[in-house]
């Protein structure tokens, strides 16, 4: 099948890579789109973005196909694939990135780093840039920089009509707010605009690993020592199985455990002292304190959820680490199936807490953590049992959520949370909707109708 004027590959069902092309990074999501338009030119995304809209078919973006719920594979749809667009252009004096919409966190986090420069980003160097940025992004950075969309100063942006429109605080404002935290249901975002900063080229890093029994007094740790924390320095507790490596014990190998990693990207000496009592909570497993490149911090979990893998999540907003949320973390990692199964959290405030809650989509500035349940295996025969346990551990966790859940952590069973995700903000999103994308032609959990 063709699609006229465009350049890039067009790959139907009868094409030789369609099995292939299809599929991202979740193999539970096997949906069959109609069309893959792989495009090399902003040009080939109007002309995607056209067919689409002749053809009354539902079209979505991707760029690094790492969408939990598959919200880049739209069934009998155009999947418009972007990633050929990997222009990024740095310009160290005005401190300002320009990055194409099919530009991987890994790739970003190269050419900034290479001037000594960084926007928040995720903790996956193989996500794109897209789909993190339009739900939020969070990342080891936020409580310093902020999140993603709170550096984002402008976005090229290709309309349901085919138009080529550019969005910022004084042009398509609406839009540009609706961008910032209201995901891809807007139009096909072809170049990012981002403000960034200097970080490192090395910072301060701390892995610590201690057993279960353990849990309550190092989560009392963090939250004592999260509440008084500059805004320099992020901890992620993970709990999780011990990676079967030569840096950990053999006979912790595969058992379940509680990781804080940390990033401290303040003076190194001071960084180091504040972070040294996270090896000193007893019975550690392994742990050190190290100068380390923030370009090698940023793999840290690179792999940790692999492609080809199936995956289901589950994620709340919480305000504080209750010893019995604690115990319900606990719980879940020993008793959850799936070698790759994470429950981890990621510290928020600082500077994600000093933006106003209609000031972008993004609409919780106040929680502390967001806690997140990524269950993870490899086996499909494994899908019921894994998908039934984990929703079964997600009604015992429901108690302690604030009422919100990060847009980028939804997955596919969950459109009756689309309101929490947006709190306050839904209904002004649902009329930027309306106006950009009056038919729908634009997959996502937002209706213009």
């Amino acid at each position: 099948m063709e699609i006229s004027g465009f350049c890039g590959a067009v790959i139907d069902p009868t094409h030789e890579e369609f099995e292939s092309a299809r599929f991202g990074w979740n193999h539970m999501i096997d949906r069959k789109p109609a069309l893959i338009a792989v495009c090399e030119s902003v040009d080939d995304v109007v002309a995607a973005v056209s067919h689409a809209s002749h053809a009354s078919m539902k079209a979505a973006a991707r760029c690094g196909a790492h969408s939990v719920s598959g919200a880049s594979l739209p069934e009998s749809g155009l999947v418009i694939d972007l990633s050929g667009l990997k222009e990024i252009s740095v310009d160290p004096k005005a401190q300002i990135a320009r990055v194409g919409g099919g530009v991987l966190l890994g790739e970003l986090d190269a050419a900034t780093q290479a001037h000594g420069l960084a926007v928040t980003a995720g903790i996956e160097p193989e996500t794109g840039v897209g789909g993190l940025t339009l739900g939020g992004g969070i990342g080891f950075l936020c409580r310093k920089l902020g999140l993603t969309i709170d550096n984002l100063i402008g976005a090229q942006v290709v309309l349901a009509d085919g138009t080529i429109v550019e969005a910022n605080e004084e042009v398509h404002a609406d839009l540009f707010w609706a961008l910032r935290g209201g995901g891809g249901q807007f139009g096909i975002v072809t170049r990012f605009d981002f403000r960034v900063h200097p970080v490192g080229p090395d910072i301060i890093v701390a892995h610590s690993y201690y057993p279960l029994a353990k849990a309550r007094e190092v989560m009392r740790f963090v939250r004592e020592f999260m509440h008084s924390a500059t805004d320099d320095v992020t901890l992620v507790p993970a709990f999780m199985k011990v990676p079967a490596v030569d840096i950990f014990p053999p006979d912790w190998h595969g058992l379940p455990c509680l990781a804080v990693i940390a990033c401290h990207v303040g003076e190194q000496t001071a960084a180091k002292a504040e972070l040294q009592p996270l090896l000193e909570l007893g019975d550690l497993i392994f742990g050190f304190i190290d100068e380390m490149p923030y370009l090698e911090f940023q793999k840290t979990f690179a792999g940790a959820s692999p492609e080809g893998g199936r995956f289901y999540w589950k994620s709340i907003f919480v305000d504080d680490l209750s010893d019995d949320l604690v115990d319900v973390m606990a719980e879940g990692i020993s008793s959850l199936p799936g070698k790759y199964t994470l429950v981890f959290m990621e510290t928020l405030g600082g500077a994600v807490s000093r933006v106003g809650v209609d000031e972008t989509a993004f609409p919780n500035r106040h929680a502390r953590y967001n806690l997140g349940l990524s269950a993870g295996w490899l086996d499909s025969a494994q899908d019921k049992q894994a998908v039934s346990a984990a929703r079964a551990w997600f009604e015992k966790l429901k108690q302690f959520s604030d009422g919100t859940v990060y847009l980028n952590y939804l997955d596919r069973d969950e459109a009756a949370r689309k309101r929490a995700g947006f709190g306050p903000n839904y209904d002004r999103l649902c009329e930027v909707k309306k106006k950009y994308d009056p038919n729908n032609l634009f997959s996502g959990v937002l209706s213009a109708d």
